[in-house]
């Protein structure tokens, strides 16, 4: 079953913060001794991946940080005041503490005084709830603008993978825990508010969760947080059947849409394998735009960033179709239709 509603909402404003520190995949394999411990060379999570190298946050800086500056980017280029913001949602894998939610760190921070604000926790799929959930709070008049904004720590998550491959022996032990090394550090912000247009802005939503596959992607637990578990190989496979049978009802029956009229398609990048699945749907490969050579699987900031390099890089124009694939694991997915307004 999916639940779909049609659009509320525009996207005002996008920011993104990036570090400026590198580390390359090959240099974390070496790392590891993946080739004297495992047998694996050092260059082969990179050839499997396509994941060149990742951004590395300073020490100091906390996700809240992240999602603040790229907050305060979103705000200037969508010509807003903290202050005209009625709801924050953060929406990261990463958080600065358990508790309070880090949307309350972020209010805070930015000076969003009139703001409610909530965390959204779904792994990778959390900014796409976070536009589910905002286009509603904007349909009701509950909220006039929103802001949705991540800080993903990704290099945190990076240092346990290698702290706890350092203590294990195995091939097949090596292999379900070493998508650990494929994410990196980045923050995303989208400020949203009410259409301005009926043709444009959010056009409709589709999402769907599949719990039953929860166990093919789990990282950590309450008494051993740099444990986890991934098949990959699994993983890639059930989504991608998920991902066609709701590309052919949303795209050709809901949105109506024809694949030649798209100026881009966004989709969350694990590795290299998830362009091949939206290849094989018969979208261009070159309207997908890549992050994650060099930046590495960003978890909940790779759609938000995607959007905001074509942005920036003047890719897009008013009337522009764009398609929008999310997932994340457990599974949870969800495709968009948006229509660009910004000239």
């Amino acid at each position: 079953m999916y639940t779909y509603t049609k659009g509320h909402s525009r996207i005002a404003g996008t920011g993104i913060y990036l570090p400026d520190e590198r580390v390359t995949t090959r240099e974390l394999m070496s790392e590891i001794g993946s080739k004297e411990r495992f047998g694996i060379s050092y260059d082969w999570l990179e050839r499997v991946t396509g994941i060149k190298e990742k951004r590395v946050t300073p020490s100091g800086i906390l996700p809240s940080d992240m999602a603040v500056a790229a907050a305060k980017e979103a705000l200037e280029n969508a010509r807003l005041t903290a202050r005209q913001i009625d709801a924050i949602i953060y929406t990261g894998l990463t958080r600065d503490h358990l508790e309070p939610a880090t949307a309350h760190i972020v209010q805070s921070k930015l000076g969003a005084d009139n703001a409610t604000v909530f965390d959204i926790s779904n792994a990778c799929h959390g900014f796409m709830n976070g536009i589910h959930v905002m286009d509603a709070l904007i349909a009701t008049k509950q909220v006039r603008y929103g802001a949705i904004v991540t800080g993903e720590q990704g290099s945190v998550l990076t240092r346990r993978t290698i702290d706890l491959l350092k203590t294990l022996n195995g091939r097949d032990r090596f292999l379900s825990t070493v998508a650990g090394l494929t994410v990196g550090d980045a923050g995303a912000a989208f400020l949203m508010g009410p259409r301005l247009d009926p043709e444009a802005g959010v056009i409709g939503l589709m999402l769907q969760s599949q719990g039953k596959h929860f166990g093919l992607c789990t990282v950590g637990t309450p008494e051993e947080e740099n444990s986890g578990s991934t098949n990959m190989t699994a993983l890639l496979a059930e989504a991608a059947q998920l991902i066609q049978t709701m590309f052919n009802e949303f795209m050709h029956n809901r949105l109506k849409w024809q694949i030649q009229d798209l100026a881009k398609c966004l989709i969350h990048q694990v590795g290299s394998g998830a362009f091949q699945i939206h290849k094989k749907l018969g979208i261009p490969p070159d309207i997908i735009p890549n992050t994650m050579d060099m930046l590495g699987n960003l978890i909940t900031a790779n759609i938000p960033l995607s959007l905001h390099y074509c942005r920036r890089n003047n890719e897009l124009a008013p009337g522009s179709k764009i398609f929008v694939s999310g997932q994340g694991s457990g599974i949870s997915l969800s495709q968009a239709g948006l229509v660009w307004d910004i000239a």
